[in-house]
């Protein structure tokens, strides 16, 4: 079983926020599901893709999984350690463990940090002594294709890419052993993407790093996952085995997402799968399965039973009830 050699183990997490309306007076008119029963698990080691159009969760369950937001119900288990019944100071350690990548680095840095301190900036927190933040600075700095020299720059003086090998950096700061990478490269070019990419890659296999890779590309995702988690509506609605997913998807959704995918091959040719209209709320709340109004192949029990999540081949599941 998965679950029994993961370093990461989510059941059934669930997060909401409440809508509210009116001009003079706010009343609550309805709530989003951000993430709804979302249960999975990220071997040690491993690199689980979560990917899905925006909107639909993904970020808000990287951050539930470090209890950067607070779940409505649910469990996180990181390494054995329910995380979500932690008090603060225990928290902070197990946050050590697993760290966070952000789309653009340039949001979470302080303009007015040179790189030297943004790096160092968890170690500070941590209360490590200031020769061994300087010590550690070196040594991660060329680690991620900078060099030494360069940590007394400052942020707007280097590329989108650089400024990601940064952020890189920081992540790895603590030593985790866990990055929650979200929408890592998203911001940038197809060339400069992926050399983040491979370098990600690099580190893993030096360091025996586990990763939740989110993103919208499945493209990017093809070449970093070892696993794909495909997300609508914060619903999980498959998850397999790369070459499984990609080779034969079976969720209606999974396979527009990859219809939509450009070819790169020459002479290649696709057929984008029809979907109607964008994601959003299913008619009738959360009743039945929320791609129904979407799906080309919807029938009647699609509008009023929520799909079972199936094992439909070993390592891979789904949630559709054209699986049976």
């Amino acid at each position: 079983m998965i679950a029994e050699e993961a370093l990461v183990v989510a059941t059934s997490l669930r997060k909401t926020y409440p809508i509210y309306g009116g001009t003079f007076i706010k009343r609550r008119t309805g709530t989003v599901h951000a993430v709804d029963d979302v249960s999975f698990a990220i071997r040690r080691g491993e690199t689980l893709g979560l990917v899905g159009e925006s909107g639909c969760g993904k970020s808000t369950t990287g951050r539930l999984l470090m209890r950067l937001i607070e779940p409505d119900g649910g469990s996180v288990r990181f390494d054995g350690v329910e995380m979500t019944t932690l008090d603060r100071r225990r928290l902070n350690e197990e946050r050590r463990r697993i760290q966070l990548m952000f789309q653009d680095p340039s949001s979470a840095f302080n303009p007015r940090m040179r790189v030297g301190q943004i790096v160092s900036e968890p170690m500070r927190l941590a209360g490590a002594p200031d020769r061994a933040q300087r010590a550690r600075v070196a040594e991660l700095l060329p680690l991620v294709g900078l060099t030494e020299e360069q940590a007394e720059r400052f942020p707007h003086q280097f590329s989108g890419g650089q400024r990601q090998r940064i952020g890189i950096a920081r992540a790895l700061a603590l030593r985790p052993e866990m990055i929650v990478c979200d929408e890592p490269v998203s911001a940038l070019d197809v060339s400069i993407q992926a050399q983040v990419v491979n370098l990600l890659q690099d580190l893993q296999q030096q360091f025996g790093l586990t990763y939740l890779f989110i993103s919208h590309d499945l493209r990017v995702v093809r070449h970093i996952a070892d696993r794909v988690a495909v997300m609508y509506l914060g619903r999980i609605v498959e998850l397999a085995p790369k070459a499984e997913l990609y080779g034969s998807p079976q969720h209606p959704y999974t396979r527009m997402l990859l219809s939509a995918v450009p070819k790169t091959k020459p002479g290649a040719t696709r057929t984008p799968t029809a979907a109607a209209g964008e994601a959003g709320p299913a008619p009738g709340g959360r009743q039945g399965c929320l791609f129904a109004p979407r799906c080309p192949h919807v029938m009647p029990r699609c509008r009023d039973e929520i799909p079972a999540f199936r094992p439909v081949a070993d390592r891979h599941s789904a949630a559709c009830h054209l699986l049976g």
